[in-house]
């Protein structure tokens, strides 16, 4: 699902150039004086300060405490106004949707959580209309305001209908998703712009914005969740393919279809059929999230954690392969520690893979977690109102 084409009237929102680079160069930098953001950005003495003047008045940048150096005047260090726009972020899973506002220097305003067996499109869409319009209503008057209230994103897997028989839903109970657009629904429900990407890809915008990804110039990205999926970022920007759906690493084959356990990643690294074994075992699935695993459940989670990391480290060396990225980033909803010994499991079982002819890149662990793909989902508004510039 690719990026909503910007209207005539969202272009109109889209701020000028150098006014994205200063925005961008402050929030990367937490602060900066005048001076500073001149250097950076390259512009004139004058410019950077007209520029960054206008932002002030506009209550997207504040000045900080004057700074007193050895000569001369002192330096005022400028920083991002958290309080100056806002978005909106929706995701949309099998099992759950999360909707939450997100400030201007990403932090999170406030964040709600609906919970379902199987989402029924009519009925989700009335809920997440009407939990939209009460976080909008509770922003700060600024934050309201037409031009401060970015847009929305939704994040939403592909091809949602096609999860009925996996995830227990009754026949034909999804079938709506097929021919309905959330997208375009939401827009006329809530009056904003809409934007729309890969449940996974928004996960890996996340990640490139907040977690492991920021000091990578390209990255394979996995995440595993109810089931696994992946993205991809080249030059800072998310890459989505023809239509949409790149990086969609839980189709690759982990096997030869001769070989007995001939299947795709999503069947053998997805946490839904490791749901299905706690749950069957008499244990909680809660656990997985808490961290708080049973006996009984540990030598669950031991028996999924070495299945699944021989197949991540088949698609690890499969990424290297293909896209020769800077790193590889992994991220789960799994608590903390569990992620972290995914991720080890896997960095050992990838020496067990010939890659003759590929360089070595790391694989690191993301800590953005189990709200990665929601977070992702309300970056997209500043994606697409203040795209970044590196």
């Amino acid at each position: 699902m690719n990026y909503s084409a910007p209207t005539v009237k969202d272009q109109q929102r889209i701020r000028p150039q150098n006014e994205r680079l200063v925005l961008n160069l402050v929030r990367r930098s937490t602060e900066l004086s005048k001076a500073e953001i001149a250097r950076a950005s390259k512009l004139s003495a004058q410019s950077a300060t007209v520029i960054v003047n206008r932002l002030v008045d506009e209550g997207l940048l504040a000045p900080g405490k004057a700074v007193r150096g050895k000569v001369g005047q002192p330096s005022t260090p400028y920083r991002l106004n958290a309080d100056g726009a806002a978005s909106i972020g929706i995701k949309v899973g099998r099992r759950s949707a999360e909707i939450c506002t997100m400030a201007l220097d990403y932090s999170i305003i406030e964040y709600r959580a609906i919970r379902y067996d199987y989402p029924n499109y009519r009925k989700l869409c009335e809920q997440l209309a009407k939990a939209a319009s009460a976080l909008i209503e509770a922003l700060p008057k600024q934050q309201q305001q037409s031009d401060a209230l970015q847009g929305i994103g939704l994040a939403i897997p592909d091809a949602l209908w096609s999860w009925e028989t996996t995830i227990g839903a009754p026949t034909g109970a999804m079938a709506d998703w097929e021919e309905a657009n959330l997208r375009l629904e939401l827009e006329r429900a809530l009056g904003y712009p809409v934007q729309a990407m890969n449940d996974a890809s928004a996960a890996c915008l996340a990640s490139l914005r907040l977690g492991a990804g920021r000091s990578l110039s390209s990255m394979v990205y996995f995440y595993i969740g109810t089931f696994v999926g992946g993205g991809l970022a080249f030059g800072d920007q998310v890459f989505e393919g023809f239509s949409g759906n790149a990086g969609a690493i839980g189709s690759l084959p982990t096997q030869a279809r001769s070989i007995a356990k001939a299947g795709q990643l999503l069947d053998r690294a997805s946490l839904h059929s490791l749901e299905v074994a706690i749950r069957d075992a008499g244990f909680s699935v809660e656990s997985l999230y808490t961290g708080t695993l049973d006996l009984g459940a540990e030598k669950i989670f031991e028996s999924w954690q070495a299945d699944a990391a021989d197949s991540l480290a088949f698609a690890v060396v499969a990424g290297k392969a293909f896209v020769d990225p800077d790193g590889i980033v992994i991220d789960t909803s799994l608590a903390p520690h569990l992620r972290t010994r995914l991720v080890e499991a896997t960095k050992a079982a990838i020496g067990a893979y010939d890659q003759r002819g590929l360089r070595p890149v790391s694989v690191r662990a993301c800590d953005v977690g189990i709200h990665a793909r929601t977070l992702g989902s309300a970056l997209l508004p500043y994606q697409a109102q203040l795209p970044d510039e590196a």
